[in-house]
């Protein structure tokens, strides 16, 4: 028996739902990271637990995201962050926005970075949402698979965890891979997300740098990279769910945009590699207050493998 999708779940839920009242979602009561859909007179939506202190009262568009107490549970109160919208926005396309707040992630990595900065979250949907940045959406993308293509062609076992909001983009039997692309081409920069982002626990980290150039009729798309997978025997249903998770789902026209990718370079992460982790701190913890660190690292005169070239750099 298939097992059914979160973002089916949720949908699922949404038929049942008692107005004013929250109801589990069952998969992630049984993962330990509760969730909860809700419908109102006016709206629908979905609901994690929250113990900040910090009022969330955003909108955009159909779309709200606030701090509210629900009712769970044969009347108990829960303190949640509730992303709803209204009636008139379809299941669909909201479902999957539903789903990125609720999904706990690799350990419960995305939970705890949402339920850390519930705001700084939502900027980033809503930014996407009204379109913005939408290439830097496709060409990270992008980058995912043509790495992924990478390990498969070279008789690797990878999976694709980035749709998924795991900590590494693509995992090995040997290790992970973090996955980060750029269309700057005078600039070799990353941004780090989190101190935990370069420790990996107990494999080995390889992070993979495209740099890409907008294109209008050469170069490489989503859908060129997906066919080469295909033709590499990886499931195209398997590789359509994953992209519907980023919002690109298949016949998407952004799916078509073209890019050409100029290199891809293959840094391993060892202690040549300048990173923060919880070693650079006192007792591995971080000081008292900071809660989340992000960080900008620049890979000019480190060492690194050209896999469009094989060359050491």
């Amino acid at each position: 028996m298939q097992t059914m999708s979160l973002k089916d779940e949720i949908k699922s839920n949404w038929k049942t739902d008692i107005v004013g009242f929250a109801q589990s979602i069952a998969s992630l009561n049984s993962d330990g990271f509760p969730g909860w859909t809700v419908k109102y007179l006016d709206c629908y939506g979905v609901a994690i637990p929250y113990s900040g202190e910090e009022t969330i009262n955003e909108s955009f568009s159909n779309a709200k995201i606030r701090s509210d107490i629900l009712n769970v549970n044969k009347g108990v109160q829960q303190k949640a962050i509730i992303l709803t919208a209204d009636f008139s926005v379809a299941k669909e396309p909201f479902s999957f926005l539903c789903e990125a707040l609720v999904s706990p992630g690799l350990n419960g990595a995305n939970r705890l970075s949402i339920a850390g900065s519930p705001v700084e979250w939502w900027q980033e949907w809503k930014e996407l949402l009204g379109n913005r940045d939408i290439d830097e959406i496709i060409y990270d993308t992008l980058g995912e698979l043509c790495a992924l293509e990478y390990y498969v062609k070279n008789g690797e076992e990878a999976d694709w965890g980035g749709p998924d909001s795991a900590t590494y983009d693509i995992e090995l039997k040997e290790g992970y891979v973090e996955v980060k692309s750029t269309t700057s081409r005078s600039k070799k920069e990353i941004t780090i997300s989190s101190q935990f982002q370069l420790d990996p626990p107990g494999k080995n980290l390889d992070l993979i740098f495209c740099q890409f150039e907008k294109s209008v009729n050469n170069g490489i798309s989503i859908d060129s990279v997906v066919n080469d997978l295909v033709n590499l025997g990886i499931s195209k249903d398997y590789l359509n769910s994953r992209l519907s998770k980023k919002g690109l789902d298949d016949g998407k026209s952004a799916r078509r945009r073209q890019f050409i990718l100029h290199d891809m370079l293959r840094y391993h992460i060892n202690e040549d590699f300048p990173r923060i982790s919880p070693a650079s701190f006192i007792g591995g913890v971080l000081p008292l207050g900071i809660t989340k660190i992000t960080y900008t690292v620049s890979l000019d005169g480190l060492n690194s493998e050209s896999l469009l070239q094989g060359d050491t750099l």
